[in-house]
């Protein structure tokens, strides 16, 4: 395709990000990025995507993956729990939600709903990432985002 492109007929590029960046990116910014499935909402068309398997705290990065427009082309191995994916979309509004949280106040605990906002994003492409070494991905990801030019 030609440089000058003024009917804008080429796709946009996909930013490479970690999970745990994924909530510093622009609503409408077209995204790659590696997950592991920790759950699956067929009702919903919804992934839950988190940076390691098993989570080991709750505060552990999350993302929301709108997958319904994929769901009749999809291999279902890619919605089965700890399964390491990679996913290309497009970051929507976060969406919000609200974890129980323990609170230590005077001896006595307690809960209390406290509200969060989750990355969100509309899924259009995902693949299977097989047994990937993740601190391997993750430090050849950090190496490629270093070697990008900086906006100035």
């Amino acid at each position: 395709m030609a440089f000058s492109d003024p009917q804008n007929r080429r796709p946009e590029p996909t930013r490479l990000v970690l999970l745990h960046q994924i909530r510093e990116q622009e609503q409408g910014t077209k995204i790659r990025f590696l997950g592991c499935v920790h759950a699956y909402s067929g009702k919903r068309g919804f992934l839950v995507l988190k940076q390691d398997f098993p989570a080991t705290t709750a505060k552990s990065p999350m993302v929301l993956a709108n997958i319904s427009s994929l769901l009749e082309t999809m291999n279902r191995d890619l919605l089965q729990t700890g399964a390491w994916i990679n996913i290309v979309g497009y970051v929507r509004k976060p969406a919000r939600s609200a974890i129980n949280e323990d609170v230590r106040r005077d001896g006595k605990t307690s809960t209390r709903r406290r509200p969060i906002s989750i990355p969100y994003l509309e899924a259009i492409m995902i693949w299977s990432a097989g047994a990937v070494n993740v601190t391997s991905y993750t430090s050849a990801a950090r190496s490629y985002q270093e070697s990008l030019p900086t906006a100035s």
